[in-house]
């Protein structure tokens, strides 16, 4: 009979549910049975009303089915449980049963749980599999049930947390164990195989409970049911400590070898005619040939016709013995240039002691043995051009202070450095270089006095000392008479060349205690001179040094800065114009020095382009401001432009697009929402590629924006060219536009011509109410400014994009 509820009428839940309803008397005989029955199991209900209900279970869960019975019998509750029921084909199904006792039957209410039991088996199966697989080659294996969240560790895994067997801890409690450096990545790469099923395979670095530290290498992934849902990540973690050990033993090993300064062959012993097949950099640099050429060729390619006889008998000998010899043998470079090679060569056995490569370890020792044969010369005199070098240049300053001051007199240092001297030795060669050399020590001695002094101090700069001197003055006759000389036509094989020199003064009445800073202050003076042109001279001064000395000690502090993320990020609104609304702000970096305060852009942004230490800084800014521009414009109901100042050389940087581009990726900004602002620096060199460039920006949506236009060297032919959307006239033609009929001129004239060329116009510098009145009366702009608002931290500018921010007539200017 079917199902009916109190007043009689059929119920139909009981007849269109997907699960199984049946109702038994208190011996189990099946009593009402719905439509599920005949769809899960195949029987005829008809037939099976009035049968015991034990004749569908499996023999096995027989007891199980009695002891639910006895329980309900007796009226007590019968917690959920699972059986195994037989179909009418002889199949098994598996079911959970929740069963309740009435007045007079049982109700009973069975779900088919087939293919959830079929998972079961199969990840307790793979548990097994796991397990015996850890044991044997000491892998641990674990896996975290999506429904329950907490991790499962084998045996092997808990001794490499050096845990107890059996430890369960939660995943935060996991993720401990890692070593902070490796937390970051672990919880990345588990996390996307959680969500999306990413499977894993990491190296990382734990810490044992004992505090040890170990290298493992991680396997991780996703489990799926059979509807596709991930419910299980499972993955095994091995030591690797012993192998990362060894890797970084070879890779030491072989960086030593490549950083060695003696050269380093090795030959296959197995092959015929002994080829190299390894030199390092230092064999480069020795012999002057490369890899390219030097690879495949017998070691005899190095000898020549002075080579002695009896030294190639020597090593040859060794070599055919298979022994470690060591010789002192005539080589030469590649450009013909003997040189004394100091040569050890090893055999290298294998296993079973079969020699499979020789290791020849060389040493140019040319200089020693000239050294050796010039001693008492070159103890005191440059071996290129025959000045004194620096220890004689140091016994001469000190003689010529200490006149000096019992003479009172003046002795002046002159730094002299050659300019452009580089390229010259570079493209034209050493032996240009050195002739050029040579020939400036010449002229500087025949310019001087007997009783002066010019030394070689290294490279391409020179030391010249005045001592007995009667006025200060008295050495510029010097100097001018040598940069003269110097900048005369130079000779070399019916070539002519031209260099000259940039020179650095410091002088002397004998009062100082260390003679060598007067080196150093000349030293500084001549660069000084470099900056203003060269071919030139510069006094020392106390404010030279103590500019010197702070550019030195800012650098320092930019890079910790660097290094301890002292940098922050303000931000100042755009307004447009016809509207009031904000519809943009600029990053502007802000540099709180822990000791000095505020630091002003001004004074470490040109340092950081000349260091490069501008390419972090740059790195940091282009980052964070994104993420505050994703975080800005899901605060605000109307999109907010992010504008990024881009210097030069990061935009002239290999692959600055690609870096674009992974930023936006991870910070999730829209491109439209990024607008560059370049300035006419990045167009000073391969302007073709420049242009290139911006066009790939246009093409990935990031606008961009020509800053401080007007300012520098603007070329209409390019700018024609230039795909830009905006172009932002600098505050220098806003500050008297209102009196100033020239800058209004200029302002009008490029507000035109942008847009005639379809560009928007930013106006920035607006700090006063007439400025603004003046300017927006007439375009159609977009401004930026005191006016409007100062630069402001990020939650500032959060609330005042919240506010109403329209310009307030009273608003007073600030100054920059």
């Amino acid at each position: 009979m079917p199902f009916v509820n109190p007043q009689g009428k059929l119920d139909q839940f009981f007849l269109l549910s997907q699960d199984l309803f049946i109702c038994i008397d208190f011996a189990g005989i099946l009593l009402n049975i719905n439509p599920m029955f005949e769809n899960l199991l195949g029987y005829s209900t008809s037939e099976w009303v009035g049968k015991p209900c034990g004749k569908l279970v499996d023999h096995r869960d027989i007891p199980v089915i009695e002891e639910a019975l006895s329980r309900l019998q007796s009226h007590k509750k019968v917690a959920p449980f699972d059986v195994r029921a037989l179909t009418a084909e002889g199949k098994v199904v598996w079911l959970e049963v929740t069963a309740a006792a009435g007045d007079r039957v049982i109700y009973v209410i069975a779900r088919d749980i087939s293919r959830r039991k079929a998972v079961e088996k199969q990840l307790i199966r793979n548990q097994r599999l796991f397990q015996i697989a850890g044991e044997t080659a000491l892998i641990g294996g674990w896996y975290v049930d999506m429904a329950e969240g907490l991790p499962i560790w084998s045996n092997e895994v808990c001794r490499l947390h050096g845990v107890p067997d059996g430890f369960k801890p939660t995943i935060e409690e996991a993720m401990t164990f890692y070593a902070p450096s490796s937390r970051p990545r672990i919880r990345e790469v588990f996390s996307a195989c959680c969500e999306s099923g990413t499977s894993f395979d990491e190296e990382l670095e734990i810490v044992t409970r004992q505090a040890v530290r170990l290298w493992v290498r991680v396997i991780g992934k996703a489990v799926r049911d059979e509807l596709g849902q991930i419910i299980q990540v499972q993955g095994s973690t091995q030591n690797i400590t012993e192998r990362k050990a060894t890797e970084r033993q070879l890779t030491l090993l072989e960086r030593s070898v490549e950083a060695s300064t003696n050269g380093v062959i090795i030959v296959d012993a197995q092959r015929q005619d002994l080829p190299m097949v390894y030199v390092n950099a230092a064999f480069e640099r020795i012999t002057g040939y490369s890899r390219t050429k030097a690879l495949g060729q017998n070691c005899r390619f190095l000898q020549g016709e002075e080579t002695d006889p009896a030294t190639l008998a020597k090593l040859r000998k060794g070599i055919y013995a298979q022994q470690d010899v060591h010789v002192v043998i005539r080589n030469y470079r590649c450009n013909g240039v003997p040189f004394w090679n100091d040569l050890y060569v090893s055999p290298v056995r294998d296993a079973a002691g079969l020699v499979t490569h020789f290791v020849g370890v060389q040493n140019d020792i040319t200089a020693q043995r000239e050294y050796q044969a010039q001693l008492r010369h070159n103890a005191n005199h440059d071996a290129l051009t025959g000045l004194p070098n620096r220890l004689m240049l140091d016994q001469r300053l000190s003689q010529g202070c200490l006149l000096a001051k019992r003479y009172r007199r003046y002795i002046a240092v002159l730094f002299v450095d050659l300019d452009d001297f580089k390229p010259i030795n570079d493209t034209l060669g050493h032996d240009v270089g050195d002739h050029i050399l040579i020939e400036v020590a010449k002229r500087l001695e025949e310019e001087l006095r007997p009783w002066d002094t010019v030394a070689r101090f290294g490279g391409d700069e020179f030391i010249v000392l005045l001592p007995d001197l009667a006025h200060e003055q008295d050495v510029l006759q010097v100097v001018e008479r040598l940069l003269a000389r110097l900048s005369a036509p130079y000779w070399y094989r019916d070539s002519e060349l031209r260099i000259t020199a940039s020179m650095g003064i410091a002088t002397d009445d004998g009062t100082i205690s260390e003679p060598r800073q007067l080196i150093q202050q000349a030293d500084l003076a001549m660069y000084k001179a470099k900056r203003q042109g060269r071919n030139t001279y510069q006094w020392y001064t106390d404010e030279l040094n103590r500019k010197v000395t702070n550019r030195v000690n800012l650098r320092h502090a930019l890079q910790q800065a660097i290094e301890q993320s002292q940098f922050e990020l303000h931000y100042q609104p755009q307004i447009q114009g016809a509207t009031g609304r904000v519809t943009g702000v600029e990053a502007l970096i802000r540099w709180y020095h822990p000791e000095r305060g505020y630091i002003s852009p001004a004074q470490f942004i040109s340092l950081a382009e000349d260091t490069g230490q501008i390419m972090p800084i740059s790195e940091w800014v282009l980052e964070r401001a994104c993420r505050d521009a994703v975080e800005l414009n899901a605060r605000t109901t109307m999109p907010v432009t992010m504008a990024v100042n881009i210097s030069p050389m990061q935009f002239q940087r290999a692959g600055f697009l690609l870096s674009i581009q992974r930023v936006l990726e991870q910070t999730g900004l829209a491109p439209d929402l990024l607008e560059l602002e370049l300035t006419e620096g990045v167009l000073m060199d391969s302007t073709e590629h420049a242009i290139q460039t911006l066009q790939d920006l246009r093409a990935l949506g990031v606008h961009i924006a020509l800053d401080d236009f007007g300012t520098g060297f603007s070329s209409l032919s390019y700018l024609k060219r230039l795909p830009i959307n905006k172009l932002k006239i600098d505050r220098s033609f806003i500050r008297d536009v209102v009196n100033d009929t020239r800058d209004a001129a200029i302002v009008d004239g490029v507000v035109t011509m942008a847009v005639k060329l379809g560009l928007e116009v930013l106006i920035e510098g607006v700090e006063t109410a007439a400025q603004y009145a003046y300017l927006n009366a007439r375009y159609c702009a977009h401004f930026q400014g005191f006016y409007f608002a100062r630069p402001m931290p990020m939650l500032a500018i959060s609330s005042y994009l919240n506010e109403s921010h329209h310009p307030r007539n009273d608003a007073e200017p600030h100054p920059m």
